[in-house]
């Protein structure tokens, strides 16, 4: 377990036949991945995802990560501590299965990756990128204390334009400072 929520388990993934199924509903979802520039899904296989797992290391940074309910176990999502750059930030990455949208888990696993970015490395700026028309994402940003500091567009290697779309995405920040004068309010009211 890398960390845990009031209801969530945050674990790596392994090359279970589950977690390698569940990352490949996510990343075949168009409802999902047409926020990310693949409006079809990614273009991937079962053995894709088993020896992208096998590749990555020990690290809890820059792998799969997958979240759990704990009460059943059962898998909804995944996400992404990323590592930090040589300016100290570090991005996230939520992606939920959209049976599970609308009850704030997404909230909840952007929470524990800013936390454990804070708590567990010398972080000062946890970056999100999400879709401008992704309003829950936008929320999420919102809710964890981010920012917004800008806006620009992605766009995919021409080699890659006949199965992608652009990305027109705000940038969010969340700062130390603000994460923990955050958790201080919220001690406060308790």
């Amino acid at each position: 377990m890398v960390f845990e929520t009031p209801r969530l388990i945050i674990r790596k993934a392994t090359i279970s036949d589950t977690d390698v199924d569940l990352l490949f509903e996510i990343w075949t979802e168009p409802r999902v991945m047409t926020m990310v520039g693949y409006p079809q899904g990614l273009r991937i296989t079962h053995d894709d995802i088993r020896k992208g797992i096998m590749g990555r290391g020990d690290s809890e940074f820059d792998c799969n990560l997958i979240a759990e309910l704990k009460k059943t176990g059962q898998r909804i999502g995944e996400c992404k501590l990323g590592r930090l750059n040589y300016d100290r930030i570090a991005g996230t990455d939520v992606k939920l299965l959209p049976q599970f949208w609308g009850k704030r888990y997404g909230t909840e696993v952007k929470q524990g990756l800013v936390d454990y970015l804070f708590e567990h490395t010398d972080c000062r700026i946890v970056q999100a990128t999400p879709n401008k028309k992704n309003i829950a994402s936008q929320k999420m940003q919102e809710a964890v204390g981010g920012k917004r500091i800008g806006e620009t567009v992605y766009r995919f290697p021409e080699k890659m334009r006949d199965y992608t779309c652009d990305v027109p995405h705000y940038i969010y920040y969340v700062y130390r400072e603000d994460w923990q004068r955050l958790l201080k309010d919220s001690t406060k009211d308790k």
